[in-house]
């Protein structure tokens, strides 16, 4: 699906639900959406001021959060008390390693884990619709450098 598509749906989403689509909605949608990094609010908000000077703080945080409501963007606590967002419409399914150190953040896949859940989700009669596995711990840089101290 291309961006344009993406920001569509986005848009009929939140028309649907009562936002308004402004032109600063507009920009911080099509700018969550074609990130393809994990990002911050803060970051996010940088990204569209360079566009638009006078993009809003508060804007930005509040759709953020719509965003991530309706399972546009996903939320990632980093560990440390902040959050980074990836955009995920459209985007195959992975899970999260995150390092408490230097809060580097892995991407992954393991089938083996998606049948283990699945077949737990079974077990019990639950139909799972969707699912966020983190692990937190130390990367192998950090990990090297707690050694060695």
């Amino acid at each position: 699906m291309k961006l344009d598509q993406e920001q569509g749906l986005v848009q009929a989403h939140l028309q649907k639900h009562g936002f308004r689509w402004t032109n600063q909605r507009s920009l911080i949608v099509r700018t969550a959406l074609s990130t393809h990094e994990h990002f911050t609010a803060e970051q996010l908000l940088d990204l569209c001021r360079a566009q638009d000077p006078k993009v809003s703080r508060a804007t930005v945080y509040r759709t953020l959060s719509v965003l991530e409501e309706a399972g546009f963007v996903e939320g990632l606590d980093t560990g440390d008390g902040s959050r980074r967002f990836e955009h995920v419409l459209n985007h195959e399914h992975h899970d999260h390693m995150v390092c408490l150190h230097c809060g580097a953040i892995f991407e992954f896949r393991d089938e083996e884990l998606e049948r283990r859940q699945e077949a737990a989700a079974r077990r019990i009669g639950f139909r799972i619709e969707r699912h966020s596995l983190r692990i937190y711990g130390s990367c192998r840089a950090c990990h090297k450098t707690q050694r060695e101290a």
